[in-house]
């Protein structure tokens, strides 16, 4: 079944010695800020072609380099192969799902007739080989056979002549004759016109097994673990003393060998007089799976390290995103997204204007895993959690400091600013750690109380500290004696007039732009309004809202809500294992609903959401890496100044948003012509509005100048500007 889109023009592009750009999309806009660092596969084509885990990458004569992904064309993630067809100047990529994707110029084709076909049990695909019209794709029950100009399944070949299943790992050809690689063995059939005649494949005598074959002016290399063979010769060419062989590249020049030997990789060249000679350093590469060789550039992709390139030089070339996953918990201001790579990597990434940066050291303190972060909003100083204490970094003066505010065993989970400058901490096995008044304090947590397993804190502006309770304890609630006479500790759980919450488990808090605590749990959402919790009961709001079948119900009931994060216009974006879902402020309608399926999302387990307060930018980490999506909502600016308009002008042919920023918050927006004549009116989500180019009678304006005017409901916060529309009816 075939299908076809259009790529989207908006690749982000970088250069060898630079980071990769921010590049503000357009709203609704999504990109990948994926780990590039695994590289496994490359093909030179037109450009020279890499995939990673999750993208494909191309890099041209001027080293340019483009990502491409579900973002803006792909249809699935998980790469399991690429190839390039030189005749019809397409990509073609294969997919863990068995899916199919064919890359010509600005149009996809997508083939998903083995993914649908239930013929087989195991559809995997191993390899892709492109031979004239034809791309044979190696799967786990026979060869498919892809006719390239009609972008259709043509056939099906079995190597072992009776149409039964076949583990087939790779083809490749030489002048009359095909070759394919199975389970079985090594198999050959005569090649006429670029086909075969069906049953007439032949098996050879192997006595050693092969993982990989490769083909060159008419002869074929078996590669083994240890050895390199060339047909017919029964005795090896090359033989690996230490470690296995990866794979071998043969050109012209003689065989490029990659290797590991369990603690590095190797780069060899076997030139045409079968004289040996290492090509690189070894401590460069880890894990090298495939190498192209394109005049005197020699590519290499390495599963652990990335992308490596030795003409005079031996380099690794940068791709852009986070050098690692990110398993901690980030946070975002209007300059920098701080990353913390969690338990499993030492160091953090940064996201800003300048791109992605990635840190293992912060001046001469080597860093160690880091569990969470926050920026202080005083001085714009970073601080870090992790099992040692605190990290605090100001990265206007260069300073930093590592603190350990009590003896106290128990890792410290997160860390919070509160508007009236008190810093909190949650650790793990204890409590709450506090910093007033330049003077920390700890404040455990009830002996009754369960302590190991504490992971995340919110704090609001009452100086109430909820803390989701480890091991279906509910929530734990902390009330500072700043605001109300009485510090005090409390359990909330199911129990009516005792927290009344929809489920015990509860597995995220946030507080939304009025102070309300939407607390989700594993089984929806709840929300809290609570004064002091020494006089008054605290009990969760249930809300409700009218299902598809016409009946209504708990908000979310039976989600998991992972996360909950409240963008400009206090609408409520939460991360479940069912995707992403836009909620309205007070949780009474549903706006998007957002899955692998229907968006970029690499995966529908969502575990944390962070948005960027001055573009509304939101981004998704899931289970598979980050994304980020342009939101159509930013923060209220407190006063009203210039009006930031874009695009402005709008070009010719562009039938996207037209936003308006930097508005007051639900700021009354309206446009009309130099004649006054008004031609749409709306209100700003947030800081933000939103106009479609159209009349109020829903007609695209005219080319011309259109005049925006914008105040608050009191008539005190004024601006006006002006949108130049060049696309006209």
């Amino acid at each position: 079944m075939l299908r076809k889109c259009f790529l989207s023009i908006l690749c982000i592009q970088l250069y060898f010695n630079a980071e990769a750009q921010s590049i503000k999309g357009p709203l609704g806009q999504w990109r990948e800020h994926y780990n590039n660092k695994s590289v496994q596969h490359l093909t030179k084509g037109d450009l020279l072609y890499g995939a990673t885990a999750n993208q494909i990458f191309s890099i041209d004569a001027k080293n340019n380099i483009t990502l491409l992904g579900k973002s803006n064309g792909l249809h699935e993630i998980e790469i399991a192969s690429i190839a390039w067809d030189k005749e019809q100047l397409q990509l073609i990529i294969a997919y863990a799902n068995s899916n199919i994707d064919i890359v010509k110029g600005d149009a996809i084709f997508s083939i998903n007739d083995i993914y649908l076909s239930n013929l087989y049990p195991n559809k995997k695909i191993n390899n892709i080989h492109v031979i004239g019209p034809w791309a044979l794709v190696s799967t786990n029950f026979g060869i498919v056979v892809i006719d390239l100009i009609k972008h259709e399944i043509k056939d099906t070949w079995f190597a072992n002549n009776a149409r039964q299943a076949l583990v087939t790992i790779q083809t490749v050809n030489t002048a009359d004759s095909l070759y394919a690689l199975t389970e079985e063995g090594l198999f050959s059939t005569a090649l006429k016109n670029n086909w075969i005649t069906t049953n007439q494949w032949k098996k050879l005598n192997t006595s050693t097994a092969i993982k990989k074959i490769a083909a060159y002016n008419n002869l074929i290399y078996m590669i083994g673990n240890k050895n390199l063979y060339q047909l017919p010769q029964p005795l090896p060419i090359y033989k690996q003393s230490i470690g296995n062989i990866n794979n071998a590249f043969v050109n012209k020049e003689g065989i490029y060998i990659i290797s590991t030997d369990g603690t590095n990789g190797n780069l060899l060249s076997l030139n045409t007089s079968n004289t040996l000679s290492g090509i690189i350093d070894t401590s460069l590469l880890a894990v090298p799976v495939a190498i192209e060789v394109d005049q005197n550039n020699i590519w290499i992709a390495d599963s652990v390290n990335g992308l490596l390139l030795k003409n005079t030089e031996a380099r690794f070339i940068p791709l852009g995103g986070p050098a690692e996953k990110i398993t901690g918990t980030g946070f975002i201001n209007g300059n920098y997204l701080l990353a913390p790579f969690g338990s499993q990597a030492a160091g953090f990434s940064t996201y800003s204007e300048s791109g992605w940066k990635n840190y293992t050291k912060l001046g001469t303190i080597t860093l160690p895993p880091l569990f969470s972060a926050t920026i202080d909003p005083m001085d714009d100083s970073w601080w870090f959690a992790s099992a040692k204490g605190l990290l605090h970094f100001n990265n206007n003066s260069n300073t930093i400091e590592t603190l350990t505010p009590n003896t106290f065993s128990g890792s410290y989970i997160q860390t919070q600013f509160t508007k009236d400058g008190i810093f909190w901490a949650l650790q793990d096995e204890q409590g709450l750690v506090i910093k007033q008044d330049a003077k920390w304090s700890s404040i455990p947590l009830p002996l009754t109380y369960s302590k190991n397993g504490l992971r995340k804190m919110v704090v609001n502006n009452q100086g109430q500290a909820w803390i989701p309770g480890p091991a279906n304890q509910g929530l734990y609630l902390y009330q500072h004696n700043k605001y109300f006479n009485t510090a005090t500790w409390k359990q909330l759980t199911t129990a009516k007039s005792n927290g009344n919450l929809p489920s015990n488990n509860v597995l995220s808090v946030a507080v939304d732009n009025t102070g309300s605590v939407w607390v989700g749990t594993n089984n929806g959402i709840g929300i809290f309004n609570c004064g002091d919790i020494t006089k008054e009961v605290c009990d969760a709001y249930l809300p409700t809202i009218k299902n598809t079948n016409g009946f209504v119900g708990l908000l979310l009931q039976r989600e998991s809500v992972n996360c909950i994060a409240v963008d400009g216009a206090n609408r409520k974006w939460v991360g479940t294992q069912n995707g992403v879902w836009l909620l309205s402020a007070d949780g009474s309608a549903i706006i998007e609903h957002f899955t692998k399926n229907n968006s970029p999302l690499p995966n529908d387990t969502i575990q944390q959401i962070l948005i960027d307060p001055t573009y509304g930018e939101v981004f998704f980490n899931t289970a598979n890496q980050m994304v980020s999506y342009r939101g159509f909502a930013t923060e209220g600016a407190s006063t009203q100044n210039e009006i930031k308009i874009f695009p402005n002008p709008v070009p010719p042919n562009y039938n996207g948003p037209i936003a308006f920023r930097g508005l007051v918050e639900n700021a009354l927006v309206k446009i009309t012509d130099l004649a006054g004549r008004l031609m749409f009116e709306t209100r700003a989500l947030g800081g933000q509005a939103i106009w479609n180019g159209k009349s109020l009678e829903g007609n695209k304006v005219a080319t011309g100048i259109y005049l925006v005017f914008v105040r608050d409901d009191l008539g005190n916060e004024k601006a006006v500007g002006k949108v130049v529309i060049t696309k006209g009816q």
